[in-house]
């Protein structure tokens, strides 16, 4: 990723996916304007993705698709714009119901969670239209509404004895025991494993990781390392800073940025005094790259120094930023630098709120420049729940400190030394003491950026290192960690994915698959309103990938083709908990 702030980056891109859907809106589908009065007995509206996603829209969409040539019906498919958060809003879906329905739409198609909401908001307006949502529950029974759902205990099951007939026996299930379908598909991975084990008599570990249990720290504290300028090995100076950043001891030709302090109330930045504490060395061997420029490089060489900010009077206003400490003196009819402070845990930027919001450059930046007038100015930064985990970090003797999605980049400064001492470095830990993995510009620069990394990758890196094989998260929201934690280890280790094939994400050993596309099949075959329809092994809407229970297939494993005859016609059923009567398996909980 570029230098710059992830979720600014993220909503730029979101900007353009919606401009290009609106486009393919267009060109892909014909153009909505000019179809709208077309004619189709059924329509599957995407999430906002495309319906090639080699995922949960593509297989939903084939098994419409396959219905519909089957019983000689036409179809075809929406995909809604996004907003700039991209996102799918309820209103935007009902557009493309009402389109749909004007069109003589029998069967309306949808999946996922977003899209159920606004089905339980909207369908009750279209009566004579069939709703079918896959994957997710309406908030309550509507008439015209059918749902699918997946057995989890049964899928979990699957992958578990799966893990154990692909030749892994030490396994790590990584989930939230709060979220139900997660807990599912952990209970289901264990008792799969253990009936495996049990058959194969091979003793098999399982460790189970509730990666948001209380005992849990994620948390990483960043500190500046100090060392004594006598143990220096290189030439150094001393650099005195009055009324600004950047004191400190520094080797004989490093780059130090300086920057004065907030200007004091009736105050503005004029210039720097510059003067050598070298006996012997005039003041003009002090170099600077700008006398005028408020934030400027000194190269530091030649001699000791003394650089010192020098205010004039002016007319100021003050520049309030709701929620920080500290108020901004901005000359009038200038320009000023606004901030917004950290969010709390689980919240994110979005966007500022002010009066006169053009007075703003980017509103949607955390950090960016306010046109300061006449008047005073109040500013509001507007926090918006996080759609990925965030972080605490803190910065000990420094400035940086608040909480951090994967990817977000931050400022961080060290406070200046004590006499006799001279900054040499950077150091991330977490909660543990152990290295937090933060990624830094320049560690030996006392004011550089980070970027957050993913901490829930790094608890799945701690069981590969412990000797893990193969880890499972199905139901868990934050499974693509288990991806990242497998690209981070140079020796063999493994994911195991669910809920589609995710072979294209990195290591994975196999998939335990929930078949849209049958479930589609079988669900608008038999129709019925206000009921959920559920998807396992005995209506084939389940299955893994990389193992076979075909004997003609290369690969085929006796006793996987056994294990899911048993789940399909009901001779072997999945407990609800774990199982403790194992004789070869044996359950190791991360944290008690």
């Amino acid at each position: 990723m570029q230098k710059g702030d992830y979720c600014d980056m993220k909503r730029f891109f979101s900007i353009i996916l919606a401009a290009t859907l609106a486009i393919s809106c267009v060109l892909a589908l014909g153009g909505c304007a000019k179809n709208e009065n077309a004619s189709f007995d059924l329509v599957y509206i995407t999430d906002g993705a495309v319906v090639d996603d080699n995922a949960y829209n593509e297989s939903a969409w084939n098994g419409v698709k396959q219905f519909g040539d089957e019983n000689s019906m036409s179809y075809r498919y929406y995909q809604p714009d996004t907003d700039e958060n991209g996102e799918v809003t309820g209103e935007n879906v009902n557009n493309y119901i009402k389109l749909a329905v004007d069109g003589g739409a029998q069967y309306i198609v949808v999946q996922g969670e977003v899209m159920a909401k606004a089905i339980s908001e909207y369908a009750a307006e279209y009566p004579e239209t069939k709703f079918l949502v896959v994957g997710a529950e309406c908030e309550q029974p509507i008439s015209n509404v059918m749902t699918v759902s997946f057995d989890t205990l049964q899928a979990g099951f699957l992958a578990g004895y799966t893990s154990v007939a692909l030749g892994k026996t030490k396994l790590a299930y990584f989930g939230n025991t709060a979220d139900k379908d997660s807990a599912s598909y952990g209970i289901g991975y264990i008792n799969g494993a253990a009936y495996a084990a049990d058959e194969s008599g091979i003793p098999t570990l399982v460790e189970y990781v509730n990666c948001d249990d209380e005992n849990l720290d994620y948390s990483i504290t960043i500190r500046p390392v100090y060392q004594k300028v006598e143990d220096s090995k290189e030439q150094t100076f001393k650099v005195n800073v009055v009324g600004g950043i950047g004191s400190g001891v520094y080797t004989n030709g490093e780059n130090v940025t300086v920057t004065a302090e907030p200007a004091p109330e009736g105050k503005a930045f004029d210039h720097w005094e510059t003067k050598s504490d070298t006996e012997g060395v005039k003041d003009k061997k002090v170099n600077i790259s700008s006398d005028k420029k408020s934030s400027m490089n000194l190269l530091v060489g030649d001699c000791d120094c003394t650089i010192t900010a020098v205010w004039r009077d002016a007319d100021t206003v003050p520049v309030t930023v709701i929620g920080s400490d500290e108020v901004i003196n901005a000359e009038k009819n200038s320009v000023a630098y606004i901030q917004a402070p950290a969010p709390k845990m689980g919240m994110v930027f979005d966007h500022w709120e002010a009066d006169d919001e053009s007075a703003i450059k980017d509103i949607n930046s955390k950090s960016t420049e306010i046109t300061v007038g006449e008047s005073a100015i109040e500013v509001t930064p507007i926090y918006v729940k996080s759609e990925q985990p965030t972080y605490s970090v803190t910065v000990e003797q420094g400035t940086g400190t608040g909480v951090y999605c994967p990817g977000e980049k931050a400022q961080i400064i060290a406070d200046a030394p004590q006499d006799g001492y001279m900054f040499y470095k950077w150091e991330n830990v977490d909660a543990k003491g152990l290295s937090g993995g933060l990624a830094m510009n320049n560690e030996y620069c006392y004011i550089t950026e980070f970027e957050m990394s993913d901490r829930y990758s790094s608890v799945v890196e701690s069981l590969y290192d412990e000797g893990v094989q193969v880890v499972f998260a199905g139901g868990n929201s934050q499974n693509l960690s288990v991806y990242s934690a497998t690209w981070s280890i140079s020796h063999q280790v493994h994911a195991f994915g669910w809920g589609y094939d995710q072979k294209d994400l990195g290591n994975c050993l196999a998939s335990v698959v929930c078949d849209y596309r049958v479930a589609v099949l079988n669900a608008l075959a038999d129709f019925k309103g206000a009921t959920n329809y559920v998807g396992d092994c005995s209506n084939n809407c389940l299955y893994v990938t990389n193992i076979s229970t075909s004997a003609d297939e290369d690969n085929y494993n006796e006793g996987f083709a056994k294990a899911y005859t048993g789940l399909s016609d009901g001779s072997l059923t999945v407990s609800p908990s774990v199982n403790t009567a194992s004789k070869c398996m044996t359950v190791k909980y991360w944290v008690k």
